[in-house]
């Protein structure tokens, strides 16, 4: 096991008075077969105690709720988890007619039709559809999905300039740059068009490896292969989801896994700065 210390912090300045507010804040490691949870502790400016909610997907949420005024939302989450060490490759796929029959079976398709309908994210335009990799079934499901990995990371430029929360894959296919959450809408949007289930991943990523993106809280992508189940996988840095990798959520996309949302009254306008710090312990 890896045993690593999370911090993460959120500071929001309003230019008008937040008259009332409630946030959902999506931050905390999550608990799964590989990851386990050993404790944490959260703090906020607002001196309100945060409740814990599961989300429909059964993650843990903190709701915060203040009917006092306020200009300035601080909120800081400090977690110890620990990651089981993985051997990315130590699974035995189906034979390849095998899992093209049970990827075309309608028993298959109800059961994952959320990880496979189309969203706003993660829809493509019929020119997009045309210059996309195509499953063909001659290959195997892992083998087609470790290509697109390097696929994506070969054709998208990481840059933080150039899109924002509302980008798409559509438009991530056509300026050819993004960050970490459009290398994951864009995976996403090629895996079910080929039809297979694929759900977007938030995390934090070991800073102590110089991967892109380790800065900020992390986007990657969990697909779905018969007979193996789930695995991870990050076209941002071209790499299998491993000990690296510390989940929090997932979801049909982004709108799943915002870390913060709120329902604010006030007229003003906000400025948000957050950080994440990750430290290995020995």
């Amino acid at each position: 096991m890896i045993n690593y210390n999370v911090v993460y912090k959120t500071d929001n300045h309003y230019t008008d008075t937040v008259r009332e507010a409630i946030y959902d804040i999506l931050v905390l490691p999550t608990v799964n077969s590989y990851q386990n949870l050993i404790s944490f502790k959260v703090e906020n400016s607002l001196n309100a105690q945060p409740f814990i909610y599961k989300n429909m997907y059964g993650f843990d949420v903190f709701r915060i709720r203040t009917s006092k005024p306020f200009n300035i939302f601080s909120f800081r989450m400090e977690a110890k988890v620990s990651v089981k060490k993985i051997n990315v490759f130590d699974f035995k796929p189906l034979p390849i007619e095998e899992e093209r029959k049970i990827l075309n079976s309608d028993s298959f398709k109800i059961d994952k039709f959320i990880f496979l309908k189309k969203t706003k994210y993660t829809y493509l335009s019929e020119k997009n559809k045309e210059k996309i990799p195509i499953f063909d079934g001659k290959t195997s499901v892992f083998d087609f999905l470790f290509q697109l990995n390097e696929y994506l990371y070969k054709r998208i430029n990481y840059c933080t300039a150039s899109t924002d929360v509302h980008t798409v894959a559509d438009q991530v296919f056509e300026i050819e740059r993004g960050v970490c959450q459009d290398y994951a809408h864009a995976f996403i949007s090629v895996a079910r068009e080929n039809g297979i289930p694929a759900r977007y991943v938030s995390g934090y990523l070991n800073q102590g490896k110089n991967f892109v993106g380790d800065v900020f809280m992390h986007a990657w992508v969990e697909a779905f292969i018969p007979g193996v189940g789930w695995k991870g996988f990050d076209p941002t840095n071209n790499l299998l989801v491993d000990e690296n990798y510390i989940k929090v959520s997932h979801g049909v996309d982004y709108s799943d896994c915002s870390p913060i949302k709120g329902v604010l009254k006030t007229n003003g306008e906000v400025k948000t700065h957050y950080s994440v710090k990750i430290h290995q312990n020995q």
